[in-house]
């Protein structure tokens, strides 16, 4: 009795400690998981990527900017010297 017992409560320990399988369920939440994750991880380098894109125009600009200050610092500079003869 005590054998029978005892291998009985070692099945149920066996069979209620051993592998589990992952249900249809949790794989397709799995696999839905995974292609968000490459779909976000796709839309952050499109984004890094128009962002260096981005960053590269506004330096351009300031220094456009700044040419186009110089200019009108200069022609400035040419009105008032011949404003003053």
């Amino acid at each position: 009795m005590k054998k029978i017992l005892a291998v009985l409560l070692l099945a149920i320990v066996v069979i209620g400690c051993g592998p589990k399988m992952a249900t249809q369920e949790t794989l397709d939440a799995l696999a839905e998981a995974r292609a968000a994750l490459e779909s976000a991880q796709t839309r952050i380098a499109e984004l890094e990527a128009e962002f260096d894109e981005l960053t590269s125009m506004k330096m351009e600009l300031e220094n456009e900017i700044a040419d186009l200050n110089s200019q009108i610092d200069e022609l400035q500079s040419k009105i008032d010297k011949r404003c003053k003869k």
